[in-house]
């Protein structure tokens, strides 16, 4: 609508009905309202200020255009399809156009009574005008009526939409938490037990490779509890699960499957390969200082299991779990802080 403004302008000025002096401040003017408009779309989009930059520009071009007219009635209905074009913005903003609009037409109108004569002109000429300019105020209450009723009918509808998206999101939201409640852990944020062992039979039951199963326990753990507190044996499972997913992220599933104990599936996995990452969690978390309540640091050790499984064995995950957890129990009753390797499932 600027641009339509403007090729106005530039059409009086060629025809001599406007001063080239009064065209250029008024292109400027519309031009530098464009230029802001576009910066403010390219930072965000969406934002209603956009609008509100075009609109500031397009108004004082229109206000000039109606305060010093060069027919009886000029750009009537041009200002409103801008409004128009404005009425996704807000109910406030079209309330405040259309009494601009009607402020300015109303002044447009006063002013031509005002300074037409009956007598100058002629009772004919003069019944024309007045004609003229009733039905120009007609069709502008007219108009300006329905573009309220329409902006009022539009709101309904963007309230009544909005409330539908915020019922999605909210419903999103909602799942999404009930999901995690059902799957996550919520002090350590690694999977639970029931979530890790449906995950782990999903991947065996996929296709047929090798496979292992670590489980681990953190050694002492209930004297961490009985000397430091509940608080500190909650850090000290945070910061160990911590660890595990730092080494493990990238190659399998991890869970926590009780208290203090956890596990890690590694599917397509080399025997060696699952060995190696085993002792670097186990060397990992003996070289890592905890840190408690009122400056205190302690270390943990942990102690754990691993099972392998080739392609060919048929293994279940019951039968992968006792596997890896005779090997905990080995660990734990050799001194801790060590893993084992149970003997593979055909006794090699």
């Amino acid at each position: 609508m600027i641009f339509v403004l403007s090729a106005g302008f530039m059409i009086e000025y060629f025809k001599g009905l406007r001063e080239l002096s009064f065209v250029i401040p008024i292109l400027v003017t519309g031009l530098v309202s464009v230029i802001i408009g576009t910066i403010v779309y390219r930072r965000s989009p969406l934002t209603k200020y956009v609008r509100y930059v075009t609109f500031a520009g397009f108004f004082i071009m229109y206000m000039f255009t109606l305060l010093t007219a060069t027919t009886s009635v000029t750009f009537t209905f041009v200002f409103p399809l801008a409004a128009l074009f404005c009425l996704y913005v807000d109910r406030w903003f079209m309330m405040l156009v259309c009494g601009l609009v009607l402020l300015l037409n109303g002044y447009y109108i006063v002013d031509k009574f005002m300074t037409t004569s009956r007598l100058e002109v002629g009772q004919a000429a003069y019944n024309q005008f007045t004609t003229t300019m009733l039905i120009h105020s007609f069709v502008l209450l007219l108009f300006m009526s329905s573009l309220i009723a329409i902006v009022y009918v539009f709101h309904r509808l963007r309230n009544a939409m909005d409330y539908k998206i915020q019922e999605a999101h909210n419903a999103r939201v909602t799942g999404q938490k009930l999901l995690a409640q059902a799957t996550i852990d919520d002090l350590t944020g690694i999977y639970n037990r029931r979530h890790f062992v449906e995950l782990v039979r999903g991947q065996m039951g996929e296709t047929s490779s090798d496979c292992s199963l670590l489980l681990l326990d953190i050694d002492d753990f209930k004297q961490v509890n009985d000397v430091h507190g509940h608080m500190a044996g909650d850090q000290v499972l945070m910061t160990f699960s911590s660890i595990l997913h730092e080494v493990y992220v990238d190659y399998g599933i991890i869970g926590r499957v009780g208290g203090e104990e956890f596990a890690v599936f590694l599917k397509g996995s080399s025997e060696a390969d699952s060995l190696e990452l085993a002792e670097r969690l186990r060397a990992t978390v003996e070289g890592s200082e905890i840190s408690l309540t009122q400056g205190k640091q302690i270390t943990v050790t942990t102690s754990g299991g691993i099972a392998h499984a080739s392609a060919s064995d048929r293994i279940t995950f019951e039968e992968l779990f006792q596997q890896a957890d005779k090997a905990l129990y080995l660990s734990k009753n050799d001194g801790k802080n060590k893993i084992t390797r149970v003997a593979g499932i055909n006794g090699d």
